[in-house]
Order: C-alpha cells, then structure tokens, then sequence
C-alpha cells in the first residue's frame, strides 16, 4: 500500500540529518536511494534532479532541508535559519524577542545529534538544556548537556524519529512525509521530474528553481510544490484535508491550474481546504496569508514562473513532534496520485 511506502520512506529519512545549509549527505543518501528505481538523477547547485522516462513534461518539487542547530564554537549552539541566511546571504533581518523566545522553547529539553556534513558521521549526542533569547551576532544560543563542545560550523539535528500511533503520524515531518510521496509516486507511474530542494527552510530554494528553470530554458505556469502546512487546530488534520491555494502573501498563483486541482478534489470526493481563504475569513490582510517556495519564484521572476501548491496540514509546526494522520496522507498521495499519473492535469 502506498501509506506502508510513505511511512517507511520518513522513517528512513528521518534517520539522516539534514539541517538547513548542511543538506550534502542527504542529497547523496537521496540519488542513491532513487538511483535504484532506475529513475534519471542529476545533481545542480541546491537541486537534485529525478526523472522519469518523461523529463520534464510535469516538474514537481519538495524542499529536503530541516530545522536544526549549528554549532558556533565555544560550546554556543545556534538556529541554523538564522545563522546560514546571516552568513552566506548577508541577511540583516535580526529576529525579535518573541520569535527568539518561540525558537528556544520549540527546542528546549530536546535530544540532538552532531554530524559531519559532508560524510553524515554521528559526531556527538546530547541534549538542550538551555534556550533562551541570549544573543550572539543576532542569534538565539543554545547549550547542549552531555557533549563535547563542537567546532564552529558542525550542524546538530533532531535525534527523535518519526512514531505512528496508526492514526496519526508524528516528527519532524516538514517535509520527509512528501519525500516518502515523492518516491511512492515515482514507484506507481510517475515519469515527469521532481526537484528536491535545499534552503527552503531560509527561502532561498526559489533561487535554486529558477536557475534550474533557466538552465534548461524552460517555460511554464505549471509548476506543482508540495509541502506541509501549519495548522494550530487539528480539524484540518484530523478531516483528512488536502490543503490549496489561491495565493500566499507575494504572489497570486497560476489559476487555471488551481481551479483544475480543485475540481479534481471535487469529483474524487478528496476533502480541501484553501489556506489563503481560511486566513483571510480569520481576520489575516494579505501581508499575513503565509509565505510559499512558489510565491517567491512568482514574485521574483516577475510571473514568468508559475503553479499551484498541494500541502498536507500539520500541527506543531516546525517540532520534532510535527503531526498529520493517515487519513491526510492517504488523500494527499491519492490526489498526487491522480493529477500526475491516472488522469494526468498537466499536458
């Protein structure tokens, strides 16, 4: 069953680091793993690139980076978002006090592992014993109980794994669970391309895309990204919705495609919800309807790029605990399913 290949793939997944800005050994854990489909792999600069015997003729797209730590020597430990957009981007958007004080508490008391990141080795296990709004060079610092001090730039990731109760799955499964959808897609018929990202969790994997779009002077407004979506209730979650878009706060998406999406919920009976109408009917301006991968490739190529997103909602976002049920990820496959391979939206 699809489910049993989904779950399985997150839990194999999960078990290999891959903190934003330190994706390496991921993406070589990942073309091996598709290599064996017998599938086209070529690796770009922020992309690894899966073909099908039809490259190209339907492009989909999911981010393989995750939250994590970095250690910044002298027993310091980082949020590695902050760190990499700061050093490698010159980002100078120095978070507030309250969004220091939500990142310290999403990973307080939390166990961790250090990696080497070109070669994946465990290099150390601990456990954060200490969060708070301290800063150093614009970051919330962290100490770890338990482990050796790390040198500067040794990346530290969740230690737990993915758990499945049979109803619910949880971990930190933005956005493993559509890696595992990915390879089960590829597994049942799927022939396009899929793009598996890196820096998306800094909003920097637009960059990777677009150059990918360019490079191979392709043109289209059919782009398809899937990805989790935040929920704080667990109504979406626990309906076993499918989550669209109209839009997010950058950009409108491509319609027609949308509206073909939706109607495809329609007649397969798949339960949806747009996020964008949801926020907007709660009180949210434009500036509050959420940011999106397609929204920034939208917005920075000046609508020469389009698409639509599929998402799949969660709740505890952005935790190793992150949770969606089995009856979202069976309609989340099921509608991926659909549109790619059984009664193909993009022509």
């Amino acid at each position: 069953m699809p489910y049993d290949t989904v779950f399985a793939k997150t839990i194999e997944y999960l078990a290999v680091p891959s903190v934003v800005g330190h994706e390496k050994h991921f993406v070589a854990f990942l073309k091996n793993d598709f290599e064996k489909l017998g599938l086209g792999i070529k690796e770009h600069s922020g992309i690894l690139e899966i073909s099908g015997s039809e490259p190209h003729s339907t492009i989909i797209s999911a981010h393989i980076d995750r939250h994590g730590l970095i250690s910044m020597g002298n027993g310091h430990y980082g949020y590695a978002a902050e760190y990499i957009k700061e050093k490698k981007y010159e980002a100078d958007d120095t978070p507030t006090h309250k969004m220091l004080e939500a990142i310290g508490e999403r990973f307080n008391g939390e166990n961790v592992i250090a990696y080497d990141p070109e070669t994946g080795e465990k290099l150390g296990a601990g456990k954060i014993s200490c969060a708070g709004p301290d800063m150093i060079d614009g970051n919330c610092i962290f100490k770890v109980e338990g482990m050796e001090p790390m040198p500067a730039n040794i990346p530290l990731g969740y230690a737990r794994t993915a758990i499945s109760d049979g109803v619910h799955l949880k971990g930190q499964i933005d956005n493993v669970v559509s890696l595992g959808v990915i390879y089960a897609l590829f597994q049942n018929g799927f022939q396009g391309t899929a793009l598996l990202t890196c820096e998306e969790e800094i909003g920097k994997s637009w960059i990777h895309i677009t150059d990918w779009l360019k490079l191979y002077n392709i043109e289209t407004k059919e782009l398809i990204i899937i990805d989790t979506s935040p929920y704080r209730e667990s109504a979406p979650v626990e309906g076993g919705c499918i989550i669209l878009r109209n839009r997010d706060k950058s950009a409108i998406f491509d319609k027609t495609l949308t509206a073909k999406i939706k109607q495809r919920c329609v007649d397969k009976l798949i339960p949806f919800q747009f996020k964008d109408e949801y926020l907007t009917a709660l009180g949210a301006p434009e500036s509050g309807l959420g940011s999106t991968e397609l929204g920034r490739i939208i917005q920075n190529s000046k609508g020469r790029w389009s698409g639509t997103t599929v998402q799949i909602p969660t709740t505890e976002y952005h935790t190793s605990h992150e949770t969606t049920s089995r009856g979202c990820i069976e309609q989340y496959y099921s509608l991926l399913q659909n549109i790619l391979v059984n009664e193909k939206i993009v022509t």
